[in-house]
């Protein structure tokens, strides 16, 4: 089935399904328009079998007056806990925008279809003239947000040129794009390039003929392409926003883009990343269908180019997979090194935030993984480290460095026991200013005490291996125990550790496995076992005093001990 054939079915029956009654897959006005795109765009397309039906524009209409009646007074939307927020409703006014230039640009056929849609257009043309002053006047709070208010100014000038409008977007593209010299934007995000920055700045740059931010897109577009599994899984535990903890993030989401790239510019990365992407699930057929009605040749057949030789090395600007891990692929600036072969990806992570933040805090990379390996089905998703030191958190390292093939990864701890405030600061009615000393928050004057540091420093290292790695994990300072966490994707069978209940597992001695299907992970030795050595992960105060966890669920195997010991496994294949 050809491109456009595959998304003209899908966005058939996503129709079908909302005719149904079934809930959009955003709530509030965002999701109140992705319906109203649908109905329209199926309606447009002439292949689709809503090509002109009565049912299809009336849905449209009836979704379109629930939409007139969530715009407030001040032109903008409420959703959520983001209240009239400006580039909230930007997502909507986008789609808006959007399906508004459609039916303009649409040429009415013998059946008058696109007249029947001019209602629908002149509505649409109001809700943008309202919502204009907000968002020129209005501010963001995230950094993709700039680019979707970016872009939604870029639609509105595009249909109704507006100096004021076209200034505020200029304003905003003065900031300069946060993308780093590895492609990455300052999110790290996999959810927000591919659903927010990667297609504003598309559509900013059709508008204001900008191919420099299209050369930006391209940049992120192969980054993520060689984070990108062979089963079409996309790696997000370096990002800083929600998706950190997503370990199955679709490929999907990036398929238009790295269409787009391998059609205009005959890109044999991008083709091979959107062959993956739009192979998977959760392809946005409207979304996709939309802007191939705009734009025909997005549907054009995918360049052929060989991205890989026959030896296995990589010879296109995409992803190569070699036999052997060879050459780990190395995003500096998010502390990422992933290790590649046909059948395996090994990822070592060491760019956590919160060392140097010092707290957990949303828009933080505080995801404290370090290790990933993905063999076939047998998946280990995650490899975590805890150590009974103050409360204080698993490890998260401040950095990873490459030293003769390995990575290296460290983190240093410290806390400490206050000593008597000075006499001359002494308040004999016991009043002291309340502060937080990095730990623990008391009415204290912590700043005016002397304080007697407590140290613990932790090196880890990771050394791949034919089929998986080593772990040596060595320690300095105070003597206490830990627990190292081997969590693996549900679905298959621990053997050789003992139960612990709740799906979870120690590793006392000998060599453990996992197994799914055919594919199977061995690990170990075990590290022995005992009342001084809890085999249980700690998310640290920071979630403990709430009431909250960043725990995993699923199959975990902990290997224990006392830092007074290095200890040293090996996981593989």
């Amino acid at each position: 089935m050809d491109f456009h054939a595959l998304i003209t079915e899908r966005s058939d029956q996503v129709l079908t399904t909302l005719l149904d009654g079934a809930p959009a897959h955003h709530g509030g006005h965002r999701g109140v328009m992705t319906k109203v795109r649908t109905a329209v765009v199926c309606y447009l397309n002439p292949d689709s079998r809503w090509r002109g039906d009565p049912v299809a524009l009336a849905a449209a209409d009836d979704w379109l007056a629930e939409l007139e009646a969530l715009q407030a007074d001040g032109g903008l939307f409420s959703s959520g806990d983001n209240l009239a927020s400006p580039p909230d409703s930007s997502f909507t006014i986008n789609d808006v925008a959007q399906v508004r230039s459609l039916i303009e640009a649409a040429t009415d056929g013998p059946d008058g279809t696109v007249h029947a849609l001019a209602n629908l257009a002149d509505r649409l043309a109001v809700i943008c003239d309202r919502i204009a002053p907000a968002l020129v006047a209005g501010g963001v709070h995230t950094p993709n947000h700039r680019w979707e208010i970016g872009a939604a100014l870029a639609r509105l000038h595009e249909l109704s040129p507006n100096a004021e409008v076209l200034a505020r977007l200029r304003a905003w593209l003065a900031e300069g794009v946060d993308v780093d010299g590895d492609g990455l934007y300052s999110e790290r995000s996999a959810n927000y390039a591919a659903h927010v920055s990667n297609p504003c700045l598309i559509a900013i740059a059709r508008v204001l003929q900008a191919p420099d931010l299209l050369d930006v897109v391209h940049r992120n577009l192969h980054a993520y392409a060689v984070l990108t599994d062979p089963d079409g899984i996309v790696e997000t535990v370096f990002s800083r926003r929600q998706d950190q903890k997503t370990t199955t993030f679709g490929a999907a989401a990036f398929a238009m883009q790295a269409r787009r790239f391998a059609l205009a510019r005959d890109c044999a990365g991008c083709a091979d990343f959107a062959r993956l992407a739009q192979d998977g699930t959760g392809l946005d057929a409207v979304g996709a269908l939309a802007e191939v009605l705009a734009e025909p040749a997005l549907a054009g057949e995918l360049p052929d180019v060989p991205l890989v030789d026959e030896s296995g090395t990589g010879t296109g600007s995409g992803p190569g997979r070699t036999p052997g891990w060879g050459a780990p692929l190395v995003f500096g600036g998010a502390g990422l090194a992933v290790w590649r072969s046909v059948a395996r990806t090994l990822t070592v992570y060491g760019g956590s935030d919160v060392p140097h933040m010092g707290r957990v805090a949303s828009g933080l990379a505080c995801n404290p993984t370090f290790v990933r390996l993905r063999s076939g089905a047998a998946v280990l998703e995650s490899v975590r480290l805890s150590r009974d030191f103050f409360g204080m958190g698993p490890f998260r390292s401040h950095g990873l460095r490459l030293s003769d093939g390995d990575a290296e990864l460290s983190d240093v701890l410290t806390t400490g026991y206050y000593q008597p405030i000075d006499p001359l600061l002494a308040d004999p009615d016991g009043h002291y200013d309340l502060e937080f000393e990095g730990r623990f928050a008391a009415a204290m004057s912590f700043s005016e005490r002397a304080r007697d540091r407590v140290r613990m420093g932790t090196l880890v290292r990771v050394r791949p291996r034919p089929g998986g790695f080593e772990l040596t994990v060595g320690f300095e300072g105070l003597t206490t125990a830990f627990a190292i966490e081997l969590a693996f994707r549900p679905g298959g069978t621990v053997a050789g550790a003992r139960e612990l209940g709740a799906d979870a597992y120690e590793l006392v001695a000998g060599t453990g496995s996992y197994t799914v299907g055919s594919d199977t992970l061995t690990f170990g030795p075990g590290n022995g076992s005992g009342a001084d050595r809890p085999a249980e992960y700690h998310p640290g105060e920071a979630y403990t005093f709430l009431g909250g966890t960043d725990a995993l669920t699923g199959p975990r195997v902990y290997i224990t001990g006392r830092t007074s010991e290095p200890v040293t496994l090996a996981v593989g294949s």
